[in-house]
């Protein structure tokens, strides 16, 4: 089974870094993330923009209307996300684990938050000849 981890932070804590502090969290991440695709579950992992750059849609008369900024406002955002296989919760918990954001960052907010993936497909990316 699938499950989706999303990696959270506290946006205004992290607003008051500076590149040196940025550097310092990377290097401290390295031997988390090692660990983390050293269990061979990882399937996919990817960073998010900052919040203030997202946009999201809403049904408005039966259309969807684009609205500007995250759909849930709070300081509290998610930054990263990573897909893991596991064949139990309990076993995608324990990778889950290993992650950065489970043990290092407490100053800056950093959470995982575990889900299964009760549906997952996957899709070849291309021209299918639909018009957007």
């Amino acid at each position: 089974m699938k499950y989706l981890c999303l990696c959270y932070y506290d946006t205004d804590a992290f607003a008051n870094l500076n590149s040196s502090d940025e550097q310092a969290i990377a290097a401290a991440c390295q031997p988390h993330e090692a660990a983390l695709k050293a269990t061979g579950k990882l399937v996919t992992q990817g960073s998010l923009s900052s919040p203030d750059s997202w946009t999201h849609f809403v049904p408005r008369n039966g259309k969807p209307s684009l609205v500007q900024g995250p759909y849930i406002k709070s300081s509290r955002q998610a930054g990263a996300f990573f897909v893991i296989e596991a064949k139990t919760f309990e076993e995608a918990q324990r990778v889950a684990s290993r992650h950065a954001a489970a043990n290092f960052g407490e100053h800056l907010g950093f959470a995982v938050e575990v889900r299964a993936c009760e549906m997952y497909d996957t899709y070849e990316v291309g021209n299918r000849g639909l018009a957007i």
